[in-house]
C-alpha cells in the first residue's frame, strides 16, 4: 500500500509539472507571429515570453511562500481550474491566465516536495516539467501549423489531461500522500529577488532579440547581432545560482547547460524515447550522483551541434534523442534536494529565457530550395555557434564545480 501511494504522488506531481509546461509551451491561436516594426513594447505585455515569465514569477512566490499543504493545494486547484477556464472559454486574455494558472499549478506541486521522498518528488517535477517542453512539438504540430490565419481551435487532450490531473491532485489530498515544506526556507527575500530578475532579465532579452530582426541584412553580419545579446544568459544564470542561498543554485546551473544543448525538434517516436532515455538518467542520478559527469556529457551534446544538417547528422540526432535525456535526468538528480523556490526557477528556465545562447530565426512560410546529398562543410558561423555553446556549457560545470566545493568547505 505503501508503494502505490508513493507511486501516486510521484505521478501527480509529475503530471502537475507537466500540465504547466504544455500550457506554457503550446502557445495559443492569438499569439501571432510578430511583425517587424517599431520597438515592439507589446512584446513585453502580450507574447509567449511575457506570459512564460508570470508563470515563473508566480510558481517562485508560491514555492517560496507556501508552507502548510492546505495553502499548496488550493494553490495547485485555483490554477488548474483557471487553466481549464482559459481552455474552454479562449477569451483575449487566454495567454496571460494560462501564465498565471501554470504558476499556480508548478509552485503549488513544488511546494508539495518539500516533505517526504523530496529528492525522488523533485526529479517528478523535472522530468515532467522537460517532457512538456519535448512533447509539446508533436502534439501541437497539426493544430498549431496554420495557427495565425485560423479560427482558435480548442485543446481537447489539454481538457483531458487537466481533468486527470484534477481528479489526482483531489485524491492525494484526500490520502493525504503530499506535505508542504515543513519549515520557512532561510534567506526567502534573497530567492524571490532571484527568482523575479531572472524571468524579467529573460524577457527583456527576448525583447531586444525581437527588436535586433528589424536589422536583418547577411551583409552586415545579423548573426553576430543576434546571438552576442544570447551571451547575457551565461552570466544571469551563473548569478542567479551563487545568489541563492547554500548549493540550491547548482540546479540553474543544470538549466542553463540544459538550455545551450536543447536544440532538436521531436516527432511522437523519439519523444518517447527522449522521456524513457530520462528517466533511466534520473534512477541512475539517485542511486549514484554525478553531476560533474552530466556536464561533460552535454559538453559533447553541444560539440555534436557542429554535425548538424550535414552528411554526418546521425552524429547530432544521437547526441540529441539520447545522450541528451540521459544526461538532463543524471544532472537534476545529482543535484537534489533543494529548495522547492530554486527548483521552480530551474525548470522555468527553458521557457521563461527564450532567448538561447545561439539564436536563430526563419520564416514560418519558408521551404529551402535545394538538393542532393548534404555534406560536411561547417562555415565559420557553424564553428562560432558551436563553440558558445561548448562553451557555455563549460562555464556551467566549471561554476557548478566551484559552487559545490566552497558550500562544502563552509558547511564543513
Amino acid at each position: 500500500m505503501n508503494s502505490a501511494r508513493r507511486a501516486l504522488a510521484v505521478v501527480t506531481v509529475a503530471l502537475g509539472a507537466f500540465v504547466a509546461g504544455l500550457a506554457m509551451a503550446t502557445p495559443v491561436s492569438r499569439n501571432f507571429a510578430f511583425v517587424v516594426d517599431g520597438d515592439r513594447l507589446d512584446v513585453i505585455f502580450s507574447s509567449a515570453t511575457a506570459a512564460s515569465g508570470l508563470c515563473a514569477v508566480v510558481a517562485v512566490i508560491v514555492a517560496a511562500a507556501v508552507r502548510r499543504t492546505t495553502t499548496a493545494f488550493v494553490a495547485t486547484g485555483l490554477g488548474t481550474v483557471l487553466l481549464a477556464t482559459g481552455i474552454l472559454l479562449q477569451t483575449s486574455l487566454e495567454l496571460q491566465q494560462r501564465g498565471l494558472a501554470a504558476g499556480l499549478i508548478l509552485g503549488g506541486c513544488a511546494a508539495l516536495t518539500g516533505k517526504a521522498d523530496r529528492r525522488i518528488l523533485q526529479c517528478a517535477v523535472v522530468v515532467g516539467l522537460v517532457s512538456a517542453l519535448v512533447a509539446a512539438g508533436p502534439l501541437e504540430r497539426d493544430r498549431l501549423r496554420y495557427r495565425d490565419y485560423l479560427a482558435p481551435t480548442p485543446q481537447t487532450y489539454m481538457i483531458v489531461l487537466v481533468a486527470v490531473f484534477a481528479a489526482l491532485l483531489v485524491l492525494a489530498g484526500v490520502l493525504s500522500i503530499l506535505g508542504a515544506s515543513p519549515t520557512r526556507a532561510p534567506a526567502t527575500i534573497r530567492v524571490l529577488l532571484v527568482g523575479i530578475a531572472v524571468p524579467v532579465a529573460g524577457l527583456m532579452l527576448y525583447w531586444l532579440f525581437v527588436r535586433s530582426v528589424m536589422s536583418i541584412d547577411a551583409a552586415a553580419g545579423t548573426e553576430l547581432n543576434r546571438w552576442t545579446r544570447g551571451l547575457a544568459v551565461v552570466p544571469l544564470l551563473v548569478g542567479a545560482a551563487y545568489a541563492l542561498p547554500g548549493a540550491s543554485g547548482a540546479v540553474v546551473l543544470a538549466a542553463l547547460a540544459y538550455l545551450a544543448t536543447a536544440t532538436a525538434s521531436f516527432e511522437p517516436a523519439t519523444a518517447v524515447v527522449f522521456f524513457a532515455l530520462m528517466v533511466t538518467g534520473t534512477a541512475v542520478g539517485l542511486r549514484r550522483p554525478s553531476p560533474l559527469s552530466a556536464m561533460v556529457i552535454l559538453a559533447v551534446v553541444a560539440a555534436a551541434g557542429l554535425f548538424a544538417n550535414s552528411s554526418l547528422d546521425a552524429i547530432d540526432n544521437t547526441a540529441q534523442f539520447v545522450l541528451l535525456p540521459f544526461a538532463t535526468g543524471l544532472v537534476f538528480a545529482s543535484l537534489v534536494p533543494t529548495l522547492p523556490s530554486a527548483l521552480t526557477i530551474s525548470v522555468t528556465v527553458p521557457i521563461a529565457v527564450s532567448v538561447p545562447i545561439v539564436a536563430e530565426f526563419g520564416w514560418t512560410a519558408y521551404t529551402p530550395l535545394t538538393s542532393g546529398t548534404p555534406s560536411f562543410s561547417p562555415s565559420a558561423w557553424d564553428w562560432m555557434s558551436t563553440s558558445v555553446s561548448v562553451l557555455s556549457v563549460a562555464a556551467a560545470g566549471v561554476a557548478l564545480a566551484v559552487l559545490l566545493k566552497v558550500r562544502a568547505s563552509s558547511v564543513q
